[in-house]
């Protein structure tokens, strides 16, 4: 089968809508015809979020374009309050040019914004199926235009399939319990990759008592790592010994550690920065509990990477975070730093607890979400979108 791919990020950016796109592409790559087709990245997306880490593991072409013409230059585009969608005809000029040399079975479109209506082209004027994965922070939320809703449902309705990574972003879109498509969740290594959790300790001068609490995620607002300072300080006002190592680079990096000092808890701080590949299972396994609060998380990769180290979880009752967690984790209100600090402490403080969470990770990590599994189940969708019934009776 010729898959061609079309996505508006990938490496050497890192994040966890480019690691599926690798991880399940990787593996059709080694069964299926894959190409992939993304746009130049600004140098300056390269410098602050790209990484070297997973060039070898790409096992197939990536054609890159200039997304010269996209809406998302109008003028005033932003005050339409997404009744203007941010599609980029750029891709839709790079699609035809692909499809013609290519000749693809079918194609995967990731995020409805802004290459969709590269999708829509495909399908309905080129001829080619075409299956819509809504991957990522397009899909309604905090701060995504409610009226995106409108254009996703157009888009979904124009093409033959759409996979969505999880429940909540079919919700999102449709409300609870409707909607078209298959939700393919995103995926983690099954097992993990091993590491050194005593090294990482060590380095990083963690009192042997301390209960290590790690975060990794973007250091942007969104991910609101200031709860977590504060549910540190509530940790330590309660008397818990705990040492939280923050991963993750991004805008809010200088202001996080301005607020640690000022709340008194830098001494319990450890900013990491960016985590290399290589190093990051080392992380997974030092660590006690994971902590994530995060408003807006269409999946929540780096949840389900910590439940498969059997890592207990906290987390918030928010977006797709509790599907993913199911039973493995601890579920707090969000922008609660108080039910956060004190989740934290009792796990803190209860290491059968963290054990009996971290199995029920462990077991869920492998049931459900094995990068094997989810390349299987993208596959699955393909062949039904590029050979089943719906082909033929188009053909016909």
């Amino acid at each position: 089968m010729k898959i061609l791919v079309l996505t508006p990020t990938f490496l050497p950016v890192v994040g966890g809508a480019e690691l599926v796109v690798l991880e399940v592409y990787r593996r059709l790559a080694r069964r299926h015809d894959v190409r992939l087709l993304t746009p130049m990245l600004p140098a300056s997306l390269r410098r602050d979020h790209g990484s070297t880490d997973y060039d070898a593991l790409v096992n197939f072409p990536v054609e890159r374009y200039t997304d010269r013409f996209t809406l998302m230059r109008v003028r005033g585009h932003r005050l339409t309050a997404g009744a203007l969608p941010p599609f980029s005809l750029s891709a839709i000029g790079a699609v035809r040019r692909a499809v013609a040399a290519a000749r693809p079975d079918v194609l995967n479109v990731h995020y409805a914004m802004p290459t969709g209506l590269a999708g829509v082209v495909a399908e309905r004027v080129l001829g080619v199926p075409t299956v819509l994965t809504m991957n990522g922070r397009d899909v309604p939320g905090p701060g995504v235009p409610s009226l995106w809703r409108r254009w996703q449902r157009a888009l979904i309705a124009l093409m033959s399939e759409t996979t969505y990574v999880s429940g909540y972003c079919r919700d999102a879109i449709y409300g609870p319990g409707r909607g078209r498509g298959d939700v393919v969740a995103n995926g983690v290594e099954i097992p993990p990759p091993s590491g050194d959790g005593a090294a990482v300790r060590a380095a990083l001068e963690v009192p042997s008592g301390d209960c290590l609490v790690f975060a990794l995620q973007r250091l942007a607002p969104e991910k609101r790592v200031d709860t977590l300072l504060h549910a540190l300080r509530r940790c330590l006002d309660g008397g818990t010994s705990a040492t939280l190592v923050v991963g993750g680079v991004g805008p809010e990096a200088a202001a996080l550690r301005a607020l640690a000092a000022e709340l008194g808890v830098d001494k319990h701080v450890r900013f990491v920065g960016y985590i290399a590949r290589a190093a990051l299972a080392s992380y997974f396994e030092a660590c006690d509990v994971f902590a994530l609060h995060s408003t807006y998380e269409t999946f929540g990769l780096v949840v389900a990477q910590a439940m498969s180290y059997g890592r207990a979880v906290v987390t918030v009752r928010a977006t797709a975070l509790p599907e993913v967690v199911g039973d493995a984790g601890v579920l707090v209100p969000p922008g609660d730093p108080i039910a956060f600090g004190d989740a934290m402490a009792a796990l803190a403080q209860d290491s059968g607890r963290r054990r009996e969470l971290g199995e029920a990770g462990r077991r869920r990590a492998a049931a459900l979400f094995g990068w094997d599994r989810v390349a299987d189940g993208y596959e699955a969708v393909l062949v039904r979108t590029a050979f089943g019934p719906a082909r033929s009776r188009r053909a016909g």
